[in-house]
C-alpha cells in the first residue's frame, strides 16, 4: 500500500512539473524560451555593415546591412545557463566585436534584444525611453 502512494506522489509531482514547464515564464522555466536577437544598422546613411554572429554551437554567418537594415535571429538557450553569442562587424574597412547576448547577464531582462549598431558603441533599446540610448559596452 505505501509503495502505490508513492508512486502516485512521484507520479503527480513530475506532471505538476512539466504543467508548469509549459505555461510558466519566469526565470526558473524561463529557459525553456526561444531569445530574439536584432541588429539594425544604425551607422548613418550610406554606410554598410558587415556582421558575422556565432556562438559555440551555432555559426549565423556573414551577412551585410544597408543602412537602417535589421537582422534576426533566435535561439533557445542552453539548459545548463552557458549561452554566449558574440558578433563581428565591419565598416569603413575596420572590425570590432563584442558579445550581444550573455546568458548570464541577459536572461532576466532580454526575450526580445534590440542592437543598434552605432560608430562609437553597440545601443540597445531602452523601452522606457523608446530609444536606441542603452550603450554599456564598448568595441573590441
Amino acid at each position: 500500500m505505501m509503495v502505490g502512494s508513492r508512486s502516485y506522489t512521484l507520479l503527480f509531482s513530475l506532471l505538476l512539473l512539466v504543467s508548469l514547464m509549459g505555461v510558466s515564464e519566469g526565470s526558473l522555466f524561463g529557459i525553456f524560451r526561444y531569445r530574439h536577437v536584432y541588429v539594425r544598422n544604425g551607422l548613418g546613411n550610406g554606410t554598410l555593415l558587415t556582421h558575422h554572429c556565432k556562438s559555440k554551437d551555432d555559426d549565423l554567418g556573414v551577412r551585410t546591412l544597408k543602412y537602417d537594415e535589421e537582422f534576426k535571429f533566435q535561439f533557445k538557450p542552453s539548459f545548463f545557463g552557458n549561452t554566449l553569442f558574440f558578433c563581428s562587424f565591419t565598416w569603413n574597412g575596420k572590425l570590432h566585436w563584442f558579445t550581444i547576448y550573455d546568458y548570464s547577464l541577459d536572461n532576466n531582462y532580454c526575450y526580445d534584444c534590440y542592437w543598434s549598431i552605432k560608430p562609437d558603441h553597440p545601443c540597445r533599446f531602452n523601452s522606457k525611453t523608446f530609444n536606441y540610448d542603452l550603450c554599456p559596452y564598448v568595441y573590441r
